[in-house]
């Protein structure tokens, strides 16, 4: 056994290492690599990781290396406090407070900290339906529907919500939840949504789930970061992989789970299109979470006790087509001037990491899509520039208007909104499932609706959506899909890179993540406390 599983992480390895060879050439290097940089330490986020991982490869050529340690968020936050790394990466910011749903407390760090955005993306929900052994594709909901099923108010797939919102019955087959064991930043993402859109459910279920505890009137739950298990028909599953297995498995018939869209893709696995406030049934795809996060704020308030975190009460609302409204974000916690900083941090290690982090949102973010995270747009890119800037030792930030790279702008003027795709008219709420695009307006295809496709033969970089369909309109004479509204695999623009590569990047280094990272953290710490 034993023998089986070291030749798999041997083929994993020489997956990875092909795979980034490949990508490594379209990543510009520094303009300049003058001067010697320290290597620095960071650990945290699994999420964000596969980003910051090939970030880092991408500057190596350069002298820079970044070693980072995916253990997750809360252990990310606790190795910051600890004065163990350089940084930190974590979906959701240092407790404030005590989680309802955990008895840690409120995270106190003693050194000081900014936060820096560095990858964003949808929370997505990946299903499993199979009927008359075909699987369903297509499935459409609203936000107050995914609400009530991963609170236990829908049971079951018959139920009338989901037919209004996906335009026939389908049959009565039971609903597995599937949500995450572990402390988690999509967990986070996914209840903070829930408590600000939905909070009568949420606090209902809160109240139901903990006896009592939290989400009682005038007690609200609030969002947590531990999805609270062993309630109806869900199953608990520890990690984004994990969860993402389960749906996929033979086993996960019914079933519907959180995730980080990455996975899907990986899996070429669908995911529910979701209501937004426009009106339109949206996938979490790189383009639409960029236009739903120029709505994003930062609080710049140095006396709220949410100084420097991400609002995304706007992005729930936005009334843009396109705009997804799971759509969030992950943090780099640094080193902040003026405050206490811990001992093993230098000035020198601030150069190489705020050399790091001025690559990243600039250039970096041209690659996120094949990366499986969405660009960040403008305003991100410039608060996160403006916390870089107050790292010790940071070098000056790059220009937004001539020298910062980023596909959401351009010279410093946010385009995105012009040129990211519309949705097909055949996704307007209301339209039917046998819709199709004629003329750019949304038309009755008159035949039964393909809702379904053979199980296992989706492919991302074919989707299969029917060819009598003619493009619709949208700002700039592009829609993201065409057609009908069924499709056999999940669809991505094809301004979101190439789906091929990225399954295969992606898989190979969720894959990996767990087993290499934390033992060249662990050599470069014991190096690292050498003297310099």
């Amino acid at each position: 056994m034993r023998s089986r599983r070291r030749h798999a992480r041997q083929r994993i390895v020489l997956i990875l290492g092909v795979v980034l060879a490949g990508i490594a050439p379209l990543s510009p290097a520094l303009a300049s690599s003058a001067g010697t940089y320290t290597a620095i330490n960071g650990a945290g986020s699994t999420w964000s990781y596969v980003a910051l991982n090939q970030w880092a490869e991408n500057l190596r050529a350069d002298g820079i290396v970044i070693n980072f340690n995916p253990d997750g968020s809360e252990a990310g936050r606790q190795n910051y406090m600890g004065g163990q790394v350089d940084f930190a990466a974590s979906d959701p910011p240092f407790r404030s407070s005590t989680d309802p749903f955990d008895e840690g407390g409120a995270e106190i760090s003693p050194y000081g900290y900014s936060y820096i955005p560095d990858t964003a993306g949808g929370t997505a929900f990946m299903y499993h339906l199979d009927v008359g052994g075909k699987q369903i594709t297509n499935l459409r909901l609203s936000g107050e529907t995914i609400a009530k099923i991963f609170t236990g108010v829908i049971t079951n797939w018959d139920n009338k919500a989901i037919t209004h919102d996906y335009g026939q019955q389908l049959p009565n087959i039971p609903i597995t939840p599937v949500v995450r064991s572990d402390g988690s930043g999509a967990t986070y993402f996914f209840t903070r949504w829930l408590a600000h859109e939905y909070p009568a459910l949420w606090n209902a279920f809160c109240d139901r789930v903990s006896h009592g505890k939290v989400g009682v009137p005038g007690k609200p739950c609030g969002q947590t970061e531990f999805y609270p298990g062993g309630w109806g028909a869900s199953v608990s599953q520890n990690g984004s992989e994990n969860v993402a297995t389960y749906v996929s498995a033979n086993y996960g018939q019914g079933s519907i789970g959180y995730d980080e869209y990455a996975y899907a893709l990986a899996i070429h696995y669908p995911v529910v299109n979701l209501l937004n406030p426009a009106g339109y049934y949206v996938k979490p795809t790189a383009s639409n979470v960029a236009v739903a996060l120029t709505q994003a704020q930062i609080n710049e308030d140095p006396g709220s006790p949410n100084y420097l975190q991400q609002d995304l009460d706007n992005v729930y609302t936005y009334k843009d087509p396109r705009s997804y409204p799971l759509s969030s974000y992950s943090y780099l916690i640094v080193p902040r001037s003026s405050t206490k900083v811990s001992g093993n941090f230098s000035d020198a290690d601030g150069d190489t990491l705020s050399t790091y982090i001025n690559y990243f949102l600039c250039a970096g973010q041209q690659y996120s899509a094949e990366l499986g995270y969405s660009p960040l747009p403008l305003n991100l890119v410039q608060g996160g520039l403006n916390q870089a800037a107050k790292i010790p030792g940071a070098v000056a930030e790059p220009s937004l208007s001539s020298n910062c790279n980023n596909p959401t702008f351009t010279n410093g003027v946010l385009t995105v909104l012009k040129d990211a795709p519309q949705p097909s008219p055949c996704q307007k709420v209301g339209e039917p499932l046998d819709c199709v695009v004629v003329d750019g307006k949304a038309t009755t295809g008159g035949a039964a609706p393909a809702s379904t496709s053979s199980a296992g033969t989706g492919s991302a970089a074919n989707p299969g959506s029917s060819g009598a369909a003619t493009t619709g309109q949208s700002g700039n004479g592009k829609t993201s899909e065409q057609g009908p509204v069924t499709g056999s695999a999940v669809l991505v623009a094809s301004s979101d890179g190439s789906p091929a590569m990225f399954g295969l990047l992606t898989a190979a280094l969720i894959l990996v993540a767990v087993a290499a990272p934390p033992a060249i953290y662990a050599v470069t710490r014991r190096r690292r406390r050498a003297p310099r």
